[in-house]
């Protein structure tokens, strides 16, 4: 067969993306969610539940509105949702707290952790940011209520000690001779507070055994997915979108046949 009969035969495919079908029963389910961006064309969003992905949507980039949109859709499609894990992106959170109010949302902790070490950087120039580094390499070894506790004071007593060096201001006046100031050591000051902000969702995996800790089996599905359209840049940026569909759609065939 020629490349020409052989783009038809897939771009037949590529022009119709599958999407996934309502349960005949209903089920419950403890959800992942993640998005991820593919470079200027867009942001494909994932839910999985086990190692199924459920339901998948691409947009131009993560909303509130597209996740309330998604979660009615996957609610139509039969699903009880009991429980969520995602990364703490504004829009997500917005949209579990409006739609799942009275359900637990885990923030993933291997993206916490990865926020962390990258504002402190492996190697702080502080003493502040070297102890603050030591406390985010435990925050993914918790497995039980009594370790969790001993991070939670580990944590607040840095906070004791440091609190004046994490609110320290830098004053400047600019050229025109407006006041103007900054926090000295922003970037350990962020460090800190996503994690005191997010005390009541980093540890709820430890109340309820089948909520996740992390979005894992998301980031490598994304991972795989960008080598392979790696593979095929000539493609049209609809199809590459309708090429993620499918791989989806296949993925979830082979679990659930």
């Amino acid at each position: 067969m020629s490349d020409k009969t052989l783009r038809r035969s897939f771009h037949k495919f590529l022009d119709n993306p599958p999407y996934p079908k309502p349960l005949n029963i209903p089920k419950e389910i403890w959800l992942k969610a993640d998005g991820t961006y593919w470079k200027r064309w867009g942001c494909s969003l994932a839910f999985k539940e086990e190692g199924n992905i459920i339901y998948w949507d691409c947009v131009k980039r993560e909303t509130y509105l597209d996740y309330i949109r998604n979660f009615r859709e996957i609610l139509d499609l039969g699903y009880v949702v009991k429980g969520i894990t995602s990364d703490k992106h504004s829009s997500i959170v917005s949209a579990v707290k409006t739609m799942f109010p009275d359900i637990p949302h885990q923030y993933c902790l291997v993206h916490m952790q990865r926020s962390c070490q990258g504002w402190l950087t492996r190697n702080p120039k502080t003493e502040a940011g070297i102890q603050l580094l030591e406390i985010v390499r435990y925050l993914n070894k918790i497995t039980d209520e009594y370790e969790k506790e001993i991070w939670v004071r580990w944590l607040l007593r840095f906070e004791d000690r440091h609190l004046d060096f994490i609110n320290q201001r830098t004053y400047a006046t600019t050229d025109d001779g407006k006041r103007t100031w900054w926090y000295t050591h922003w970037k350990v000051r962020r460090a800190f507070r996503l994690l005191r902000g997010s005390l009541g969702n980093m540890f709820l995996y430890l109340e309820y055994p089948g909520l996740c800790k992390d979005t894992n089996g998301l980031e490598a599905e994304f991972t795989y997915l960008k080598e392979r359209l790696g593979m095929h840049r000539g493609l049209r940026r609809d199809r590459k979108m309708n090429l993620v569909c499918w791989y989806f759609h296949l993925k979830s065939l082979q679990r659930n046949p």
